[in-house]
């Protein structure tokens, strides 16, 4: 099967185009747009990119890896880090993931020299494919490692108005919401800017910067990424950045991302000089209104991350999980994996689960299995 060295995202080879296409653009993260900005703005210094790919009829899969070097070792892992929220095998709807799979995999077990570490992470364990990798790389003799990812706070919204939204969160906090209303309209002239497209979109990135570099949070590792993921994003019809000022002051900012029925509360932060009036929660109020009356998402979340304040926003609470995989035909794969199997042992002691607890659940309603952005 194919295998693409460095490949161009925004002008894939056409295998690997038919495969994002087939792929049904279900998520924005799965987009090649996205690979492509990842590839520019945040890829490890010496990195290699390679995608490997399923593309028979039917069988249209791909996974698209890094070549890591660690300690003068090389290993390969998912093309994915902290910026992705949501991680997949790409693969279309009716595709048959074992057949794709098992393509991709032998063509990586001819490859010289031997790999003998395979790291994907942040994947969704109710998703076929999941499972699929899994049996995949046990067939072909390597020895898996289930391992627990990032968490995600979400809720489902599916015919969910704003009005009923409010009345079901926790009394906390609606009364810190309607006491800091009342105290920031009292402290100045309180305005909101609303951006989902490319009008006034380098102001916007401009005073979200502003507000970031105010906040309580370090700087960004790859100070590329979050400019060029908002210009994607409104190029592509996914923005929604909001934006706070007092007295036309920026205080608060939070970058939306909404993509066929789901949206991501992708980045959020707030001037800490304001912290008195909660800027964040009342930005939070003020665009999860906007985005269910005018978007009518199935789905609000988090994005990554358990922070406990979540939940007071969206109760449900859903782990994404990684896989890894040792090569025993490799000296170093066969001490990885006899150190994994006795971390497996261990974990089974002590009762910790060293697999995702349920099987495959498909997230997406059936109306909104491919397409459009909204």
């Amino acid at each position: 099967m194919p295998a693409y060295n460095n490949p161009d995202f925004r002008e894939p080879p056409p295998g690997l185009a038919a495969v994002f296409a087939a792929a049904g653009k279900q998520s924005f993260f799965s987009l090649p747009e996205w690979y492509d900005l990842l590839a520019r703005c945040v890829t490890s210094t010496g990195a290699q990119i390679r995608v490997y790919t399923g593309e028979t009829p039917g069988s249209m899969v791909a996974i698209p890896l890094q070549r890591l070097k660690e300690n003068g070792r090389e290993r390969l892992a998912s093309l994915a880090n902290f910026y992705s929220v949501e991680h997949e095998i790409i693969s279309g709807p009716d595709t048959n993931l074992d057949n794709g799979l098992t393509a991709i995999i032998t063509e990586l077990n001819a490859e010289r020299p031997r790999w003998h570490r395979l790291d994907f992470v942040e994947l969704d364990p109710g998703h076929a494919s999941y499972h699929a990798l899994v049996r995949t790389l046990r067939h072909a003799g390597a020895m898996v490692e289930c391992t627990a990812g990032a968490g995600t706070w979400y809720e489902r919204t599916d015919g969910l108005d704003f009005a009923t939204y409010r009345a079901a969160r926790p009394g906390q906090l609606l009364n810190t919401w309607e006491r800091k209303r009342r105290s920031i309209r009292a402290a100045g002239h309180l305005t909101a800017a609303f951006v989902s497209g490319a009008s006034d979109i380098e102001r916007a990135i401009a005073d979200y910067q502003t507000i970031y570099a105010a906040s309580w949070k370090p700087a960004e590792p790859f100070s590329e990424f979050i400019p060029g993921l908002i210009r994607l994003a409104a190029a592509l019809g996914a923005l929604r950045l909001g934006i706070y000022y007092i007295d036309d002051r920026p205080v608060a900012a939070q970058l939306w991302i909404v993509w066929n029925g789901r949206a991501t509360i992708y980045k959020l932060a707030h001037n800490k000089n304001f912290d008195q009036f909660s800027p964040g929660t009342l930005l939070t109020m003020y665009m999860v209104e906007r985005v269910l009356e005018e978007d009518r998402p199935f789905e609000i979340n988090f994005g990554r991350g358990d922070d406990p304040y979540k939940r007071l926003w969206l109760p449900r609470h859903r782990q994404r999980w990684g896989i890894t995989a040792a090569n025993w035909h490799t000296m170093r794969g066969f001490r990885l994996g006899l150190t994994r199997e006795m971390a497996k042992i261990y974990h089974l002691v002590r009762g910790t689960p060293i697999r995702p607890p349920f099987k495959t659940a498909n997230v997406f309603p059936t109306s909104v299995r491919t397409g459009s952005t909204t």
